[in-house]
């Protein structure tokens, strides 16, 4: 097989997890997670319960259960669609393992185990009534999926004598820096704590709120075994979460404030400054909007949004670390 059609088939399935991403946080944000209480079926079938006879037999097997018609379809569907992906990235691990002669067998191999991980934390997310730690990694995984799909498609395509320099140290910082910035939101988005303060820039008409409760707020293991949709965590704990948030943010905007300067002042490269273009356009665009969820009230667009353009941010982080490497003399 070409192996640009590998090429193509996995940046195909970078834009795919994408997707997958996406349909995921409208499912969370739209409190479907557990529109499904079992896993792999919905209520004991592989559809959702739909009929008079379904829903009564749904009633049956879960008679504690509120059964919501369009809550377990949401939540299918992000199943399935995560389920194809998964196909999909064994299908791509397979071909870049058996056509593609001058790839690190590493890459693919770890494609697989990370859709197998994936799946786990899918299930786990059901089984364990959307635990806020267990979600959070949900969500980094997926990003790290398409993360690596892409990487794998720039890998594929990468021309012999191209990739001789070290890895930029400050574009990996950045690149690191951000996917900390994404658990954080991730953790903020899990907690239920976007709207831990309605006002911007202060925070709850404070720039450094009192009675946060960070010991709470962050602890990652032990967690109870409770809904998580219905039990929430306590209004301090929440305000320790988004505050934390909110400052990541700002340190995150002076780190790529420095790399903005570094690509387009100091150093020299013309593909580095094209893809910096778009990596400041996602910036811009994903501090819009997170401010955008507080003065609106995290309208389910916007959030979805947020979620999404912190992923193609990333992506598009791992696409200029990949290309701080190349000697352009020779492109």
């Amino acid at each position: 097989m070409n192996i640009i059609t590998i090429r193509n088939l996995s940046f195909f399935g970078a834009i795919f997890t994408l997707v997958v991403i996406s349909i995921g946080a409208w499912v969370r944000l739209t409190y479907a997670g557990l529109g499904c209480p079992d896993w792999p079926g919905c209520y004991g079938i592989l559809g959702t319960p739909d009929t008079m006879s379904e829903i009564a037999k749904a009633k049956e097997l879960y008679p504690n259960a509120i059964i919501d018609s369009g809550k377990a379809w949401r939540e299918m569907l992000h199943r399935y669609l995560a389920g194809m992906l998964g196909l999909y990235v064994f299908f791509i691990s397979f071909l870049t393992f058996k056509y593609v002669k001058n790839i690190n067998i590493y890459l693919p191999i770890s494609l697989v185990l990370l859709i197998i991980i994936q799946s786990l934390l899918g299930m786990l997310t059901v089984t364990e009534l959307v635990k806020p730690t267990i979600v959070t990694m949900h969500l980094l995984f997926g990003m790290i999926t398409a993360s690596l799909l892409l990487w794998n498609g720039l890998k594929i395509s990468e021309q012999k004598g191209l990739h001789n320099k070290p890895i930029n140290i400050y574009i990996l910082i950045c690149a690191l820096a951000l996917t900390l910035q994404i658990i954080l939101g991730g953790w903020t988005s899990t907690n239920y704590a976007s709207l831990a303060c309605t006002d911007f820039p202060k925070c709850t008409e404070e720039w450094w709120p009192s009675d946060m409760n960070f010991i709470e707020g962050f602890t990652i293991i032990n967690l109870p075994d409770v809904n998580y949709e219905t039990n929430q965590i306590d209004y301090k704990s929440k305000l320790a979460i988004h505050f934390t948030h909110r400052l990541g943010a700002l340190i995150l905007t002076f780190l790529f404030i420095g790399l903005f300067l570094y690509l387009f002042i100091i150093q020299n490269s013309i593909i580095l400054k094209k893809i910096g273009i778009f990596v400041l356009v996602f910036f811009i665009i994903q501090i819009l909007l997170g401010i955008s969820n507080i003065l609106f009230s995290l309208p389910i667009t916007i959030a979805v949004m947020h979620t999404v353009n912190a992923c193609i941010l990333l992506m598009s982080m791992i696409i200029l670390l990949f290309y701080s490497t190349y000697n352009e003399k020779k492109w």
